[in-house]
């Protein structure tokens, strides 16, 4: 008896602790996202967003007024919420475009810029009369079509408009700014390509004792959140033997078997700002004499389209200059039997490479035959 009763004071007591100390009488302030009063570890005083200043993001609308027409309005729609389930909402991504004028991470928002105007935002949308007032007033209007919403798509004010051929997208300003990236972005991009080639040589490690995709992909993920990602900046492509061969290969549930090789491409996203990588490698340890020698083609290729890399060509000059060089090394090895473009191509459909940076294929508007110029980032897609 004295147990039992003991047991029952246990429990009351416990209930008395956890009822005595289940709330807080402290106040939390929650202003939507990060600032550096609520979150000192990482943002520094003056910053928006980790890494760029609010005089950047005033210099970036700046650039966007001064290429916008007199009496144009640029209109920024948030990214809208997807759902997973019906209650349960995927991890949230800004708009690339959005983030970028206003530095805003929240959803449901609508930004407008104009030289009248000036720089408004309308949180968590536009219901008043004033951004239809303010589009009465423009001569063409500018929007993100990617996100655009009923919000204001839906206003007598840009129904007529849209009627008139007078509204287009506003990327073909916004990507042409993007294209160019600043000191401060260059340093967030380049944090990002170290964490990812951290994550990814640790992966490379872990693969001898586990030969498995899907064990691989959580590997280089794990690592890149532990170094300070905050998500993947796509699933990461994990294929071993064949599988490497697949475009986008992303199911990930295969054993990879001895002898064969595993591509892995992967890339990480730290404060807006993504990284993209690929490595191939034996996770058993060893080459074959084959794919050995196809794999010092590809190397080589790499390392001299690397040295191409520099203001004033194109990412599809450095592209053409791959194809002849990987066609003259396939038909020596063997593998191609001809030396058309044709065949080079049913091996290999993609691109080299592409623009890099606030999204995995950033800025995608912009032509691959554009110069490249200093603070433009590329991704080279040789699979070393």
């Amino acid at each position: 008896m004295k147990i039992v009763l003991g047991r029952l004071l246990q429990r009351a007591s416990l209930r008395q602790a956890i009822g005595r100390r289940a709330y807080s009488i402290k106040k939390s302030v929650d202003i939507g996202q990060p600032s550096p009063a609520s979150h000192p570890q990482l943002l520094k005083e003056g910053e928006i967003t980790p890494g760029i200043t609010s005089e950047e993001y005033t210099l970036r609308r700046n650039k966007l007024l001064e290429v916008l027409p007199e009496k144009g309005l640029a209109i920024f729609a948030a990214a809208p919420v997807k759902m997973m389930t019906d209650v349960v909402p995927y991890t949230y991504r800004q708009d690339a475009d959005y983030l970028y004028i206003t530095g805003c991470q929240q959803p449901g928002g609508v930004a407008v810029l104009g030289h009248e105007c000036g720089f408004c935002m309308f949180m968590p949308e536009a219901t008043s009369h004033i951004l239809p007032d303010i589009m009465k007033g423009s001569s063409e209007l500018f929007h993100n079509v990617q996100t655009a919403v009923p919000t204001y798509m839906e206003l007598d004010a840009f129904q007529k408009a849209a009627s008139s051929g007078k509204v287009k997208d506003v990327s073909v300003f916004t990507h042409e700014l993007r294209l160019i990236k600043s000191p401060a972005e260059l340093k967030l991009m380049r944090e990002s390509a170290s964490i990812a080639c951290q994550a990814l040589l640790q992966t490379m490690f872990h693969s001898k004792t586990h030969p498995y995709e899907g064990r691989l992909s959580a590997k280089v993920e794990y690592e890149c959140k532990m170094k300070g990602a905050q998500r993947m900046a796509f699933n990461p492509v994990v294929g071993g033997g064949p599988n490497a061969s697949v475009i986008h290969y992303s199911r990930n549930d295969q054993k990879i078997k001895n002898g064969d090789l595993v591509l892995m491409d992967v890339g990480c996203e730290l404060h807006g700002y993504v990284s993209d990588i690929t490595r191939t490698w034996p996770p058993y340890g060893s080459f074959s004499s084959t794919q050995e020698e196809l794999y010092d083609l590809i190397l080589q290729t790499n390392k001299d389209c690397v040295e191409l890399c520099k203001p004033g060509a194109s990412i599809r000059e450095i592209h053409s200059f791959s194809v002849e060089m990987l066609i003259k090394g396939l038909n020596e090895i063997g593998i191609l039997k001809d030396s058309r473009s044709s065949s080079y191509h049913q091996l290999n459909p993609t691109s080299i490479g592409h623009y890099l940076g606030m999204d995995v294929h950033d800025c995608s508007i912009v032509g691959y035959d554009r110069p490249l110029k200093p603070g433009v980032v590329s991704r080279d897609r040789n699979k070393d």
